[in-house]
């Protein structure tokens, strides 16, 4: 009986101690970007002791559930064939470790599911990584650094901050959340990871904002007036400030007789070039996973490019330049199960939380790599981890008699 207690007892400090490092990364992902991916990479290390767990405390994961973990299993391993595939290289090992936040999926949900959180503790969990998400724009607003470098890569600390930015406000509309003015709660939540979210000028982030407020009346999150309410507000926030007034206005520039775009978003439209002429050499299982480094280490050899990125800053382009069209139809594959699970789960407010969640970052990924990088992957796992297990639970507290 002692030895049985004195298991139980280290099993608990155990998924306490993953559930801990489980919350650390998703907080620190929207101020430490180094602290966040060693937390990540410890947990990742610590999971194969999830084995030695006895039959009975296993979870039984539903159809949905198993499809997820599934795809993301399948997206790591055919990610190590295509590495040992090829010869490897500094660009292709950086990547490889990347996408090995790939298994973060298992660990997540089996982590959750050993340690049932309410959806208090979640509501609570994402409304303090938006406030967290200010420490980088109070660090910096003395003018010694901009765009969240202090703390992380502006692009992806800034849409990290703006999809916890609408997660809270949608949780906050869980009409079984026992929280006293949590509606205003959800909207402090939004005002301050849109704050971070701006002050990164992401603007491949900011095309999703319009898209959202048109979706949250459509899941019946916000009233209609709510939506005018808040289109005016972001409409008198862009007009007053001249830094984001700017930012927007300054993609394309007018000429007498011609438009032309910005620097930043002609060089995407360059490095996409690059990317789908690295895809034409092995279209089927792609090109390596440095496949666009190599090719475009080549063509600058050659004399036809005169700039080097690791990386095609689009996803798309990215899987379809090293991992090829079976690359591309896994991580559809994944991107499909995930939405088609929240779909069928959408009376949920969770699951309308991961719907929307998933179209931000597929919008993110037109402008950078969101499912093929540490910091960003790791908080999309964890979050949608999050989502389904809550889902979840919802199910099961529907089905108690």
């Amino acid at each position: 009986m002692n030895y049985l207690n004195l298991l139980q007892r280290t099993q608990r400090i155990y998924t306490g101690f993953m559930l801990f490092l489980l919350c650390s990364v998703f907080l620190l992902s929207h101020s430490n970007q180094n602290s966040s991916q060693s937390m990540a990479t410890l947990l990742l290390l610590l999971s194969p002791l999830l084995i030695l767990f006895n039959k009975e405390s296993k979870p039984e994961l539903r159809f949905g559930v198993r499809c997820f973990i599934a795809t993301s299993v399948a997206i790591f391993t055919y990610s190590l064939m295509i590495y040992f595939h090829n010869p490897a290289t500094e660009t292709s090992s950086g990547m490889m470790r990347a996408l090995s936040f790939y298994l973060l999926a298992p660990v997540a949900i089996y982590v959750l599911w050993l340690r049932l959180v309410s959806r208090t503790w979640l509501f609570w969990l994402t409304f303090s990584a938006t406030v967290i998400s200010l420490y980088p724009v109070i660090r910096e607003f003395d003018g010694s650094d901009l765009r969240g470098n202090s703390s992380a890569h502006p692009i992806f600390w800034g849409n990290v901050c703006l999809t916890s930015a609408f997660l809270t406000l949608i949780l906050s509309r869980d009409s079984k959340l026992d929280i006293q003015g949590k509606y205003w709660l959800g909207v402090a939540g939004l005002c301050m990871g849109l704050t971070a979210s701006f002050w990164s000028q992401t603007r491949g982030g900011w095309i999703s904002i319009p898209l959202v407020l048109i979706a949250l009346p459509f899941f019946r999150l916000i009233k209609i007036r709510e939506l005018l309410v808040a289109t005016m507000l972001l409409i008198a926030v862009f007009a007053s400030s001249d830094m984001l007034r700017n930012r927007v206005i300054n993609t394309l520039q007018f000429g007498q007789d011609s438009v032309a775009l910005d620097p930043s978003t002609q060089l995407r439209l360059d490095m996409w070039k690059v990317s789908y002429a690295a895809f034409e050499e092995n279209p089927i299982i792609g090109n390596g996973l440095d496949g666009f480094s190599r090719k475009l280490k080549e063509l600058n050899t050659e004399g036809k490019v005169s700039f080097y990125f690791e990386h095609p800053h689009n996803e798309l382009m990215e899987v379809l330049s090293s991992r090829g069209l079976v690359g591309a139809i896994l991580l559809a594959g994944f991107l499909i199960t995930l939405l088609s699970y929240y779909w069928i789960h959408r009376s949920s407010v969770h699951a309308k939380a991961g719907l929307i969640s998933c179209m931000q970052f597929v919008i993110y990924s037109s402008s950078e790599v969101f499912f093929s990088t540490k910091f960003t992957l790791m908080y999309f796992l964890i979050l949608q981890a999050m989502l389904i297990a809550a889902c979840e639970r919802s199910a099961r507290e529907n089905r108690a008699p």
